[in-house]
């Protein structure tokens, strides 16, 4: 019972009206009270959504099944419950206590003044524009797909056991070594593989004839490789690339937007100690 009890929203509710008014106690009795928690006065008026249909929605969820009316009022109740706490705590300024809900109430007032902005739709010309100062990002990298088999610790002569075997026919689905990376890599750019295995091992990679093993060495050990495709790189077509270069440009805009409505924000604000 005191399980179902304590998952009821409404306990919670009560509990943390508990604790603002303990809060309160606490800071009547302070001699010194911060200014910066005194309290401010508030709009002791609710007027509740006239479209209820959230929080039926809400009620739903959370039986599981359609609510009756007795349980959708009860859901209004706790909209109310939670309304008036969270009002009196931004009153007691509780919200400059705790330096997570701080953070994440200016980053939701960051985020409304991002999509506050508006941007108009981008001619063609403005595409283009953005398309030619960053051409390099929508051209394609070669990839490469690959088999290895790995062989732990160098040992040179098992490797050379290993790859008269693969010679012979034998599949690399059975030899080798446990790698955690797996036994075939498809799509990988050589930067990326320069990076998880090091500069030695991409070595002559993209030019190495296709089903032919070679052996190369990683900071991992040895791995018998054998190269299974290579898609050659395309450089950057406009028409290709059009949709997230309109994505890329639209998002530029909002962020400068933005930008721009933050700077007339702060103008409203004193600073004072700096």
């Amino acid at each position: 019972m005191w399980k179902t009890i304590a998952r009821e929203p409404l306990v919670h509710f009560v509990l943390l009206g508990a604790v603002l008014f303990a809060v309160d106690v606490v800071r009547d009795k302070s001699p010194v009270a911060p200014a910066a928690s005194a309290p401010i006065a508030i709009d002791r008026r609710i007027a509740l959504p006239a479209d209820k249909s959230a929080m039926t929605e809400s009620a739903r969820r959370r039986l599981g099944r359609m609510p009756t009316r007795v349980e959708v009022d009860a859901e209004i109740d706790r909209w109310i419950d939670e309304e008036i706490l969270f009002r009196e705590a931004l009153a007691r300024g509780l919200e400059r206590d705790d330096p997570m809900i701080h953070e994440r109430i200016a980053s939701r007032m960051s985020y409304v003044l991002a999509e506050s902005a508006v941007v108009p739709e981008p001619t063609d010309v403005q595409l283009r524009a953005w398309f030619d100062a960053h051409r390099d990002r929508y051209s394609v990298p070669e990839r490469i797909d690959f088999t290895h088999v790995f062989v732990a610790g160098g040992d040179t002569k098992r490797a050379d056991e290993l790859a008269a075997q693969l010679a012979a026919g034998t599949s690399p689905d059975t030899l080798g070594d446990l790698f955690s990376g797996g036994r075939k890599y498809r799509g990988r750019k050589l930067a990326d593989l320069a990076e998880a295995f090091g500069p030695q091992f991409v070595d002559g990679l993209a030019v190495q004839p296709p089903n032919s093993w070679v052996r190369r060495t990683s900071r991992h050990g040895i791995h018998l490789v054998r190269i299974d495709r290579v898609d050659a790189a395309r450089e950057a077509d406009f028409e290709t690339a059009r949709l997230e270069v309109r994505r890329e440009w639209i998002e530029e805009q909002r962020r400068i937007a933005s930008e721009a409505a933050f700077r007339q924000l702060r103008e409203r604000w004193t600073i004072e100690g700096r």
